[in-house]
């Protein structure tokens, strides 16, 4: 059995390595570069505080995959476990807390003179309530990546990058794909992210979807003081301080699409960030980036074979990849392996 992916994401690199695993062969296709899309462009942060109980699962098992994998791999995710800090004005803007509960999720509702214990350079005056999951954590995206593709690499997978495919189908079942030249395939995985939408376009499937485009920037490095990743639900911020001290940060993406940075979003969050973290006023911006996501209306991922046999959706993450991209690629496996124990 052949299993052609395009997209060379978490998700699709993930499923890679899994499937290989199994004895199938793999090959990916990456229409540019490894980490050009929504993988390689995010802050990293990793949390299991969501409101539906599938996605609450789905990020438990994450956090599991990832201390699994980095072992398996023999490779350094630069994964930090130092919580993750959710910020609002109001209390029902922090999510389902009951909810996340119930799943065992030890989180904690605080009022904001109670975040200082946390981060005391905090300006209590920028929010009125958080919850603090201790579990939640910080990853280098870069890293995971560069991982996967390892650990696909070790067990046979070939990568290709800088190979736009196009999938081929007759009679309702795919074939596999083409660029230059043709690759044989009996099952094809979409987890091509913001493209998605654009392969299936092509073979008639019609699907809604938001693509959102997400705009980030890091600063020079400062003295490592900021441990947990840190959301304004209600701002729509983001932070961050990387291992090297660099502050990571950015705002909440808005559905336009395009990868173009733009200098009103720096204004927009150096407002916001120093309101909420006076101290780092001054700081120079190294570089900023954007980056898109495809994100589904129920905001659930999509894992399911399509009405064209042997073709497998696996995107639609929103800005959840970090947090459940693993986890899908794992569910996304044995579900081509067991279609392909049935042909």
């Amino acid at each position: 059995m052949r299993v052609a992916i395009i997209g060379a994401g978490i998700a699709g690199l993930a499923t890679a390595y899994f499937l290989a695993k199994e004895g199938i062969k793999v090959e990916v296709f990456e229409q540019k570069f490894l980490l050009h899309g929504a993988s390689g462009r995010n802050s990293g942060g990793i949390t299991a505080q969501f409101d539906d109980e599938e996605l609450i699962k789905l990020a438990i098992r994450n956090e599991k995959l990832y201390d699994k994998l980095q072992s398996e791999i023999g490779f350094n995710f630069l994964l930090r476990k130092d919580g993750y800090l959710k910020l609002a004005n109001s209390i029902e803007e922090l999510g389902r807390i009951e909810l996340q509960r119930k799943f065992g999720l030890k989180v904690k509702i605080m009022e904001a003179e109670e975040v200082r214990n946390i981060f005391e350079d905090i300006n209590t005056e920028a929010f009125k309530f958080a919850s603090f999951y201790p579990k939640g954590a910080i990853v280098f995206p870069w890293a995971v990546i560069w991982g996967l593709a390892k650990g696909c690499k070790d067990l046979g997978v070939k990568i290709y990058d800088f190979t736009k495919v196009e999938i081929v189908a007759e009679d309702g079942k795919v074939k596999g794909v083409k660029s230059g030249e043709f690759h044989e395939a009996d099952v094809v995985v979409n987890a091509a992210g913001a493209w998605s939408k654009e392969i299936n376009d092509k073979l008639g499937i019609k699907e809604e979807k938001r693509i959102i485009r997400e705009e980030i920037c890091v600063t020079e490095s400062i003295k490592p003081y900021i441990d947990p990743y840190i959301l304004h639900a209600s701002e729509g911020l983001f932070l961050s301080q990387s291992m090297r001290g660099e502050i990571v940060g950015g705002i909440v993406g808005k559905s336009d699409g395009g990868m173009t940075s733009s200098l009103d979003f720096l204004i927009r969050y150096a407002k916001l960030v120093t309101r909420l973290v006076p101290k780092l006023k001054g700081l120079a911006v190294l570089r900023q980036w954007a980056g898109i996501y495809d994100e589904t209306l129920d905001g659930k991922p999509k894992m399911c074979f399509s009405e064209i046999k042997g073709l497998y959706q696996l995107n639609g993450f929103g800005r959840k990849g970090m947090s459940i991209g693993l986890a899908c690629a794992e569910i996304a496996s044995k579900e081509i392996l067991k279609f392909t124990q049935e042909e």
